[in-house]
């Protein structure tokens, strides 16, 4: 059985996670009001009905996400919700992998909890098998596929490389999927170098980088409490160690050396330097580039208005994509695939200078990152126009 929560993806897009965490610290989300959380975190929670508070509708949000758990009457945030409330504290990289190799069938957030019953980790073994086609050569992966291997397989999550290897060389039956599974699939599809298209996620990793991170990864480790509850809060303790022992460098494929993106040296080393990591996998992801200019097939860039055709016709188009959430933020997903509505095309030396006001403008509001996707729109828009007023 592999559940999750249907119709929900809007809720779990990591910029909106951060909302709901940062509120969560403030307020009891199983005794809280609509009308106050909407207004802190700008997400509908439907029905408009007093009748129906949100955790009556999202508690499988608020618990799958890690956020919380139930606590007597009401409810406690977690350790997680605390690292994705805090300015720079964590990644859309470090809080998905983390979520793959803590989420576990049965789950301790929905009905059925057994501590003692064999636990398997859906979303780990996805991420797993993903990432093994991908270091045999084979980038774009069917979620069907994914979810028929987890169905036929038996494996936990835990399993090597060979292993997988050998599944992924066995045909499996995809004339079906079930919804809730494609979902979570979908939701972990923000990491910084997965892509979804409508189905089909694809890897933007080199076959060593596949390779490596798939040998990081592994279940989270202890013995689980009876009470679903009480396994939130331990798995959530975990966190912070967890994370550390990840090394998501990508070190072949995309970054070793932020200040070629346009970040300067002094944030290069500062403490929320995996924020501009993760920033620049996102806009160096292939398929994600390829996609953008298949549906905006422009030459101009969105910053300076050059028209790169003009100045260089020997060439389609010199340009980057920038993207335009908060740094920490992967790319958003939807059910057709990537959102590609947060990026725009900048030429390369735009680019560089975008990444250098946005240096200056999180020194002088002492930040690490933006607050949310709101703030870093209105930060480029500004250096924008503040570009065009000098020109």
């Amino acid at each position: 059985m592999w559940s999750w929560d249907q119709g929900r993806l809007d809720y779990f897009q990591f910029d909106n996670l951060k909302k709901i965490a940062r509120y969560a610290l403030q307020h009891d989300l199983r005794l809280t009001n609509r009308k106050s959380l909407v207004s802190a975190t700008g997400l509908p929670f439907l029905p408009d009905n007093d009748q129906y508070p949100p955790w009556r509708n999202y508690s499988r949000v608020f618990g799958l996400s890690l956020i919380c758990a139930k606590n007597g009457t009401g409810s406690l945030p977690t350790k997680v919700a605390q690292a994705l409330a805090a300015d720079g504290v964590t990644t859309t990289d470090e809080y998905f992998h983390f979520l793959c190799e803590a989420t576990t069938d049965p789950s301790p957030v929905l009905q059925g909890w057994d501590s003692n019953a064999i636990r398997r980790y859906p979303l780990l073994f996805a991420l797993k098998y993903i990432l093994a086609r991908a270091a045999t050569g084979q980038d774009t992966t069917g979620i069907s596929e994914v979810v028929a291997a987890y169905g036929a397989s038996g494996f936990v999550g835990n399993e090597n490389q060979s292993d997988f290897i050998n599944l992924i060389s066995v045909g499996h039956d995809t004339k079906s999927v079930n919804r809730q599974a494609a979902e979570s699939i979908q939701v972990i599809s923000q990491i910084s170098y997965l892509s979804l298209d409508r189905r089909n996620v694809t890897v933007s990793l080199t076959l060593d980088d596949a390779s490596n991170l798939f040998e990081q990864l592994a279940p989270i480790a202890g013995t689980p409490k009876p009470n679903g509850a009480e396994e939130v809060f331990r798995i959530t303790e975990l966190y912070t160690a967890a994370v550390d022992q990840l090394e998501l460098e990508y070190a072949s494929t995309a970054v070793s050396d932020i200040e070629e993106a346009g970040f300067s040296a002094l944030t290069t080393f500062s403490e929320g330097s995996k924020t501009r990591k993760t920033h620049v996998v996102i806009e160096r992801n292939g398929k994600i580039r390829a996609e953008f200019f298949k549906a905006n097939p422009t030459a101009v860039c969105d910053f300076c208005a050059t028209d790169t055709r003009k100045s260089y016709p020997w060439t389609p188009r010199i340009l980057d994509v920038h993207h335009l959430l908060p740094l920490c933020s992967g790319a958003r997903t939807s059910k057709t695939g990537t959102i590609l509505e947060d990026l725009v095309a900048v030429c390369p030396t735009c680019h560089r200078g975008v990444h250098r006001y946005y240096d200056r403008w999180l020194k002088e509001a002492g930040q690490k990152d933006f607050l949310d996707a709101d703030q870093a729109k209105m930060v480029y828009q500004r250096a924008k126009n503040e570009y065009r007023a000098l020109s």
